[in-house]
């Protein structure tokens, strides 16, 4: 499994070594937003998996994007995407 860690950058850019630019893939995606402890992302994961089984196909991307962190592990927030075929 390939896998990307990253920063938003407002523009394209031109990668140097072991860094790249990647462009996030354009289509409609399932999202869910886990609000809480990151032990609980698998949770969150496992029923967007369901609700793609049932409504969908799964793509070939996804992502977690993590919110500001905080000392307070309930208010800690990573939205997840799986784009959708």
């Amino acid at each position: 499994m390939d896998v990307d860690f990253g920063v938003e950058v407002v523009r394209e850019f031109v990668g140097e070594e072991d860094i790249a630019c990647v462009t996030t893939p354009i289509g409609e995606a399932a999202v869910v937003v886990h609000r809480g402890p990151y032990s609980g992302i698998r949770t969150a994961h496992e029923a967007l998996h369901q609700w793609i089984a049932a409504n969908r196909r799964i793509g070939t991307y996804s992502l977690e994007i993590y919110g500001d962190w905080s000392e307070d592990p309930q208010k800690l927030e990573t939205t997840i995407e799986y784009v959708l075929k």
